[in-house]
């Protein structure tokens, strides 16, 4: 499993959202991942472009904004900072300073007061939700490529539902030949054995 987050963020990247899917940012309320000090801040994205941080229940006001690209500009009492899209989904949002190489992340609260607490965490959750799933289903593209390739070069002629209609179909076919062959035995015997009788009884006639 990658726990390296600076080089996990850029692998699942692909399948984040973006960040002017900004009515998902504005649904939940995020807090920020500090193990240092190992304390709860809260921030809040309101659509009027006020972010509220809520540092243990004390409030300061800031100001947030979209600027296209996957960009954000966060103002603050320390001044301005641009932020760029690393990763986003409804549960996480990893965003690092503009040219800089180290993440922040913000984790949903709802997620982060059932666990999702810390970096380690949020590697085993990028792992699980996202990796692991892509892996599989490359796995299971791949298996599904070579086995129409074999089925298609005559190795297989059938995938398992198609060879199920199949069989049954070939079953009542079998069936209706060797019922209608035997039909044919039975009219072929009576017809046989019926000739064979008047023949017999024409004989029997000639001779009184």
């Amino acid at each position: 499993m990658e726990t390296n987050l600076s080089v996990l963020i850029p692998r699942v990247n692909k399948l984040s959202q973006k960040f002017d899917n900004i009515l998902l940012i504005q649904s939940h309320h995020w807090v920020l991942i500090n193990e240092v000090e190992n304390k709860k801040n809260l921030y809040i994205f309101r659509d009027n472009n006020e972010l509220l941080i809520s540092d243990e229940g004390h409030v300061d006001i800031s100001k947030w904004r979209y600027l296209g690209k996957n960009t954000l500009l966060i103002e603050s009492k320390n001044g301005k900072c641009l932020f760029k899209h690393g990763f986003f989904d409804d549960n996480l949002i990893a965003i690092k300073v503009h040219d800089k190489e180290n993440y922040s992340f913000f984790v949903n609260e709802a997620k982060f007061d059932l666990g999702l607490n810390s970096e380690n965490k949020i590697a085993r959750y990028l792992n699980q939700k996202y990796l692991n799933n892509t892996i599989k289903n490359k796995v299971t593209r791949r298996r599904r490529k070579s086995y129409s390739n074999r089925k298609n070069s005559g190795y297989y002629n059938y995938n398992f539902n198609y060879n199920y209609d199949y069989n049954i179909m070939d079953k009542i076919s079998n069936r209706s030949s060797i019922r209608k062959f035997k039909i044919f035995l039975i009219n072929f015997s009576l017809v046989f054995f019926v000739s064979v009788f008047v023949l017999l009884f024409l004989q029997y006639a000639r001779l009184f």
